[in-house]
């Protein structure tokens, strides 16, 4: 896994690369194939705009010519007539024309600005914004000219002529717009690659990191099991021998050695089936009325012989008004004994334990504060997580599989109660437990 898991993530990377430059790519070329487009559709009416002015000469200017003064002859005089499309409509009129033409083209809902410069350039009708985009030379404007050649076949015309201006301003925003839903569904769809991507990786993250806590869970299961068992082995070896045979304090002796490590694989073996039945989520409670200080009370006294084996002091209040709840006794015990038993083990050369109670409205917490060596703000924040253990440092003597505090929250969240842990590093632990109480009716 160590070795493929680079080699898989540089080549979904690669992928992935691949494909957002081909979107973006594709997007790009369709913005521009869409500007094309409109330019097409912008000349087209601005070309239908040409025509229909064109028209108007032809059909609508009537031409007079001056009589022939007295005492010349009647020969016809040859006079020059300069049309313009500023004579035939104003501002308004051309606008109307204009989006006649982009409303047959397609472009109903495209905004425009306009003119009409006349032979020498000079502007002659307008709208209201055309100079506000006429000098700006920038790919956010698309600017359309149209030259207006009169259709008429009884004036001959020379160039240049007059010129309709079709300026269209935001030109990227109306593309955005016209393209909303295809560019929205580019996004989308990129953003379904690399949620797959992320998932991808997280997945084979996660896969790597259960592979080597399963790794660390047989090699330190192996390890609690074989010591015991390797006890045990030299305890009855031990009795087998004749010296060991005549005396009963050797017996005796031996023979605790054996019960004691027995009911230290027990422990391993129960704590292990306690992690199966979590991970099952396989459970049944049996809930009934339990008083808190007397659950307490039991599981500091099966304790007893161990902290008088050490400089200890044990502290208990209970100052709880109302210490009856409603849960299944047999899991909470586990509980406190799992709590204890880690403030005990964690604990520095004195054992100073406090065990405390107080009422909340419909709850009970239940505190239990050790002095020892505390834990840092990661471990605090990893604590209720399967398999994981805090880093002890120099300290070995302390075993376990990393399975007791995520079972302690499960139990606590089966019950609708809650668990926290404030810990400071060489300061000390302290957990506190809250959980419905049954009041009496």
């Amino acid at each position: 896994m160590k070795k493929t898991f680079p080699i898989i993530f540089t080549l979904i990377t690669l992928s992935i690369a691949g494909i957002l430059f081909i979107q973006i790519t594709w997007v790009q070329g369709l913005m521009i194939l869409a500007r094309n487009q409109l330019n097409d559709k912008v000349n087209q009416s601005a070309v239908d705009v040409s025509n229909e002015a064109s028209k108007k000469f032809k059909s609508g200017i009537s031409f007079r010519f001056p009589k022939t003064p007295q005492g010349l002859n009647d020969d016809l005089h040859v006079h020059t007539f300069d049309p313009s499309v500023a004579n035939i409509y104003n501002d308004k009129e051309l606008g109307e024309l204009i989006q006649a033409a982009l409303n047959k083209n397609g472009l109903s809902d495209l905004k425009v600005d306009y003119a009409l410069a006349d032979k020498t350039g000079i502007i002659r009708l307008k709208s209201s914004q055309f100079y506000n985009f006429y000098t700006d030379t920038s790919s956010n404007t698309l600017q359309v000219r149209v030259s207006v050649i009169p259709e008429d076949d009884r004036i001959e015309f020379a160039g240049p002529f007059e010129t309709i201006i079709i300026i269209v301003p935001k030109v990227r925003s109306y593309i955005l717009h016209d393209l909303q839903w295809i560019i929205l569904g580019a996004i989308l769809f990129i953003l379904i690659v690399l949620a797959a991507f992320f998932i991808t990786v997280r997945s084979l993250v996660t896969q790597r990191k259960l592979n080597e806590i399963k790794r660390d869970f047989i090699n330190n299961m192996t390890h609690e099991l074989k010591t015991p068992l390797s006890t045990i082995s030299l305890a009855v070896d031990a009795l087998k021998s004749p010296k060991v045979q005549n005396e009963t304090k050797s017996i005796d002796y031996f023979s605790n050695i054996i019960k004691e490590e027995n009911e230290r694989m027990n422990k391993h073996v129960e704590v292990i089936l306690q992690a199966a039945q979590l991970e099952k989520r396989d459970y049944e409670l049996n809930k009934q009325p339990v008083d808190v200080h007397d659950l307490l009370f039991g599981v500091l006294d099966s304790f007893k012989l161990q902290l008088d084996a050490k400089p200890s002091q044990i502290q208990t209040n209970f100052d709880a008004d109302f210490s009856v709840i409603q849960v299944d006794e047999e899991y909470l015990l586990h509980v406190f004994s799992n709590l204890i038993d880690n403030a005990i083990k964690y604990s520095k050369d004195f054992i100073d334990i406090t065990v405390a109670t107080v009422s909340l409205p419909a709850e009970i917490q239940i505190t239990i504060e050790d002095k020892g060596i505390g834990m840092d703000a990661t471990t605090a924040k990893h604590i209720f997580e399967k398999f994981y253990r805090a880093h002890t440092g120099n300290l070995h003597n302390v075993k376990g599989f990393g399975l007791g505090m995520s079972y302690v929250k499960w139990v606590i969240d089966i019950h609708k109660g809650k668990i926290k842990v404030q810990s400071e590093l060489g300061k000390g632990t302290k957990l506190v437990i809250t959980l419905p109480v049954v009041h009496p009716k």
